[in-house]
């Protein structure tokens, strides 16, 4: 499949001209790849900053991500299936959030 030049796309029209080609070169990469980083870096934050509670990590991060996906969604940087991996992840961490054990 031959993809368009970078130079054909008006980018003083913004980014909705931009965001379409992304996401047909890379094949939705790009979208995928911030959504783990974004993920990642949110766990790491959240292990630093309060005790080592890895299911609070989990939900906080995919919440945001939830958020974020959502947003990235709807612009076209990701696909209903990713988007739906990042739903499943939202339900699964806040389930097992909820059914850890509290001392």
């Amino acid at each position: 499949m031959a993809w368009s030049s970078p130079v054909e796309v008006n980018a003083s029209a913004g980014l909705d001209n931009f965001i379409p080609y992304l996401s047909e070169v890379t094949q939705f990469w790009f979208g995928r790849m911030m959504i783990i980083a974004i993920f990642m870096i949110f766990i790491f934050g959240y292990m630093r900053s309060k005790d080592a509670n890895i299911w609070g990590a989990f939900a906080v991060s995919s919440y945001i991500c939830f958020v974020i996906g959502l947003f990235f969604w709807v612009i076209g940087l990701l696909t209903g299936l990713d988007f739906a991996w990042v739903i499943g992840i939202t339900l699964v961490s806040s389930i097992l959030l909820l059914l850890q054990n509290k001392d």
